[in-house]
């Protein structure tokens, strides 16, 4: 009797041994075993906008005329011209998409902050790519926010004539621009890699129709509300990435 609970005991015990053993060994169905890359190197991302300053075609200031309820901006054969003081993004997510040999292949960082696009020029953030080739590439920035916390919020004064309209456009929802990129050939992990990426912020009047927008003029101020999350994504996004690029270097 003795021999067998001996007997039990022990095989009890093996296949707990077994069981844990296995335990460390397999990631459980809800588990992503983490791959751990020796052999890469980052590729840091910047964000420079072009286009600061910019001067408004006479449809886009029709477009003005009906906020203002001034009938005059629309008759005007002067021109406007825009500065913006303050130009911000908030920032979820960086994504390199690609094709490494026969596998396709995605690299992103996710994330929240606000990006100062005035800065020359802005940091987005980095990725690790091990070392390969990397071909049809493709780079993914993706802006979210609601209308408290706006996915971009710009600020700065339209200039008409000799007055100077103070201007806030605030862009809610998602938005994500894709930039296409050259082949990008990583072959040393001791030399990091810069990614440049440059977006051009005049598109966001010239391709704006009335009715994509809602806008207020009170106090001498003008504000725009640009709501991304119904048809006008499509088309402001394709406007945007027909002016974004991206380069990618390195010392």
């Amino acid at each position: 009797m003795k021999t067998g609970i001996v007997k039990l005991c022990g095989a009890v015990s093996i296949a707990t041994m077994m069981l844990a053993s296995c335990s460390k060994e397999m990631a459980g169905p809800d588990q992503s075993p983490k791959a751990e890359v020796k052999d890469s190197t980052s590729i840091n991302y910047e964000i420079a906008a072009v286009n600061p300053t910019y001067t408004l075609t006479p449809d886009a200031a029709g477009r003005l005329s009906a906020i203002t309820g001034d009938a005059a901006m629309a008759k005007s054969s002067g021109g406007f011209d825009i500065t913006w003081d303050t130009a911000t993004a908030r920032l979820r997510e960086i994504r390199f998409d690609a094709k490494s040999g026969k596998d396709e292949v995605e690299f992103k960082l996710k994330t929240d902050r606000q990006i100062d696009l005035k800065q020359a020029p802005a940091l987005l953030g980095g990725l690790r790519i091990p070392l390969g080739t990397y071909q049809k590439v493709k780079v993914y920035a993706r802006v979210e926010g609601d209308k408290k916390d706006p996915a971009v919020r710009l600020i700065g004064f339209l200039t008409w004539g000799d007055k100077k309209i103070p201007m806030e456009i605030l862009l809610s929802g998602i938005i994500e621009l894709k930039a296409d990129a050259k082949d990008v050939v990583v072959t040393d992990k001791n030399i990091d890699w810069k990614g440049q990426i440059k977006i051009s912020m005049d598109l966001i009047l010239t391709k704006l129709q009335i009715g994509d927008f809602t806008g207020s003029f009170t106090s001498g101020k003008l504000k725009i509300n640009v709501d991304f999350n119904n048809n006008l994504h499509n088309k402001v996004v394709n406007s945007f990435e027909n002016s974004m690029s991206v380069e990618h270097t390195h010392d």
